[in-house]
């Protein structure tokens, strides 16, 4: 008894043609890659990206920061009291009625090596994309979740 002949001699994947599909997987592996190395310095990737966003918007507001990054306002609170309770942020006065946070010396280090980890996810992450195509790259995933 033989091998049936019509046995294909390569699988076909039915979902690699799919946007969906290719967004899924790239997302699942940074993700996976980065939260393990925000392991290292203890932090979530949404922890991350609000350090990330107050070291560039100094005294940027929590409502502000929700806005950025698509977090529902009522996890900002617990969120902020988490970063504040670590000792990285703190929040200062920014009128009469907002408040402002920024990093504090202890969380500008942190924010100096989570760069150091997101970089190296990126280069991870990059690894077989052509340089000259990168950005583009960047900008065409852009216009699809916020064309």
């Amino acid at each position: 008894m033989g091998m049936p002949t019509d046995a294909p001699t390569q699988s076909i994947h039915p979902l690699n043609h799919y946007l969906g599909y290719q967004l899924r997987r790239a997302a699942s592996f940074m993700q996976t890659d980065l939260a393990n190395r925000l392991s290292e310095v203890d932090l979530t990737m949404v922890e991350m990206s609000a350090l990330m966003v107050i070291e560039t918007n100094p005294l940027v507001t929590q409502s502000e920061i929700g806005r950025m990054l698509a977090i529902q306002r009522a996890n900002m609170a617990p969120l902020t009291a988490v970063l504040s309770g670590r000792g990285l942020i703190e929040k200062k006065a920014v009128d009469g009625r907002s408040q402002g946070l920024s990093l504090t010396d202890k969380g500008r280090e942190v924010v100096g090596k989570v760069r150091e980890l997101v970089d190296a996810n990126e280069a991870r992450l990059f690894a077989h994309v052509p340089e000259k195509e990168r950005q583009k790259l960047v900008a065409l995933l852009a216009l699809v979740w916020d064309g």
